[in-house]
């Protein structure tokens, strides 16, 4: 779940997608990505933007997608838990699979959460929102709102547990996060750094 809807991030998360094509999926690994793009931050591989899905396979361009384009989205909302109760669920429908891996790549910010999207194309869902919290970070999927979204991802999944739950993304490694993910996977991989 790679939110480079972001001007700072969206090189970094394009080449770590970039990067996951060095491996690619085989017979025993299947890899899926949705990576929304900001528009304007960065030029490569035809300086597209909006979130796409892609079934990744091996490829050594680190430049250019040579992964399997599913689908196009078009511009979503990555700070939504629907959009990520959404991706999962399309993730296990069309690749099931033993076991499961959610990495989710964006800014983070401690205990609040993280993964914002400064241009959430036609969801306004968040404009009825009013706390305090809300009106200082702006359009966010805060922890409890990950946590919301990781349940329902499970319930409506029938996955039991995720095998591990990454967050690429600063300062998550806080005990709250931890807390909050310890329903949803055996294993957690975290930074409590930039």
């Amino acid at each position: 779940y790679q939110d480079a809807d972001d001007k700072i991030l969206e090189k970094d998360i394009f080449i770590d997608l970039n990067e996951a094509e060095r491996v690619g999926s085989n017979d025993q690994v299947r890899i899926v990505s949705q990576i929304d793009r900001y528009r304007g931050g960065f030029d490569g591989d035809g300086n597209w933007h909006g979130a796409r899905r892609y079934y990744v396979t091996r490829d050594d361009d680190l430049m250019r997608l040579g992964s399997e384009l599913i689908e196009d989205l078009g511009e979503v909302n990555m700070a939504n838990g629907d959009t990520l109760v959404d991706f999962v669920k399309w993730a296990v429908a069309s690749y099931p699979s033993d076991k499961y891996v959610l990495i989710l790549s964006d800014h983070g910010m401690g205990w609040p959460g993280g993964w914002s999207d400064p241009d959430p194309g036609n969801d306004r869902s968040r404009a009825s929102v009013r706390a305090p919290i809300v009106d200082a970070l702006g359009n966010q999927m805060f922890l409890a709102e990950i946590d919301a979204a990781l349940a329902r991802a499970r319930t409506e999944t029938g996955i039991d547990m995720f095998e591990l739950i990454g967050m690429d993304a600063c300062l998550r490694g806080h005990i709250e996060v931890l807390s909050a993910l310890s329903d949803h996977a055996y294993y957690a991989v975290l930074s409590q750094e930039t």
